[in-house]
């Protein structure tokens, strides 16, 4: 019994690395600009699909296709942003879920004319390869794509809080209108802000792609991944999308372990409802509360 928990909180730990890697972007951008992002997932799947077609097409190592993913979406929500959802910035956040969902509908729809509804997987050399410590299997792929994902946190936690850029971010966070005042190109913060949240949204999809199979529709269930384990972090705290990710990641494992996966999801409908109504500023109480 000891090595199933030791072997499902191994798990857990791992998973809850990716969950905080596309978490942290959705975290971001909500921080900055009040935007829930229900395009979130679909940033996933399309930084997913890139590494899967230059892994397919070229034979690239996954993780050398990050740069790529992370460029591309840098500049797909930079554009987005810049040309669509500045629009509605200043209206009611309902026009933003209104705008986001309609982002979310075309960018899948597109890739399902694309790519077709096929299942896709990418299988390294070294996907299978583990190794054991006190009798516990750790996955070598997926302990590089958990460091990676705690790597890419905290260069995020940096640029936001030790450069002009970042310190550009948080004073356009906290008040925009003073923002304004003391010279800072508020509607280029937030092009920068969304582009980069949907970059590093790209990024940790070329790292989902090294775990899950990869389609078309997969994007609602990290949207709604992101956002519980932001609720749980605390909406806005960028450490907290990786609290609130080893948690839900570990509530999952341990689920799946002595339950059955198929509760997974509906463990983070439940997880989710009690952050909201326990601790809506999330578990550490650094979050946004609207």
């Amino acid at each position: 019994m000891g090595t199933l928990i030791g072997q499902a909180l191994v798990n857990g730990i791992l998973l809850g690395g990716i969950y905080a890697a596309f978490s942290a972007g959705f975290s971001l951008i909500f921080g900055v600009m009040g935007v829930v992002n229900l395009a979130h997932g679909e940033l996933v799947m399309v930084g997913a699909f890139i590494t899967y077609w230059i892994f397919y097409l070229f034979g690239f190592d996954p993780f050398l296709t990050i740069p790529v993913s992370f460029a591309v979406l840098f500049a797909l929500g930079y554009l987005l942003q810049r040309f669509i959802i500045n629009r509605v910035i200043e209206e009611p956040p309902i026009m933003s879920y209104l705008v986001t969902f309609g982002i979310h509908l075309v960018i899948a729809n597109v890739a399902l004319l694309w790519w077709t509804a096929d299942f896709r997987t990418v299988t390294s050399s070294y996907s299978g390869i583990n190794f054991s410590v006190a009798g516990l299997v750790v996955p070598c792929g997926r302990l590089a794509t958990f460091g990676i994902a705690l790597v890419m946190v905290g260069l995020l936690y940096c640029l936001v809080h030790k450069t002009d850029m970042g310190r550009a971010i948080q004073a356009t966070a906290q008040d925009k209108q003073m923002a304004r005042l003391v010279g800072i190109d508020v509607a280029r913060v937030y092009a920068m802000t969304f582009g980069l949240g949907a970059g590093i949204t790209g990024l940790s999809g070329s790292l989902v792609s090294t775990y899950f199979v990869i389609f078309p529709f997969m994007g609602m269930e990290y949207t709604l991944i992101a956002f519980c384990v932001v609720v749980l972090g605390g909406m806005g705290y960028i450490p907290g999308a990786l609290i609130g990710g080893m948690i839900l990641g570990v509530l999952q494992s341990f689920t799946a372990t002595f339950l059955s996966a198929g509760l997974s999801m509906a463990l983070t409908f439940v997880v989710l409802f009690a952050a909201l109504v326990v601790r809506p500023a999330g578990i550490v109480g650094r979050g946004i509360v609207e």
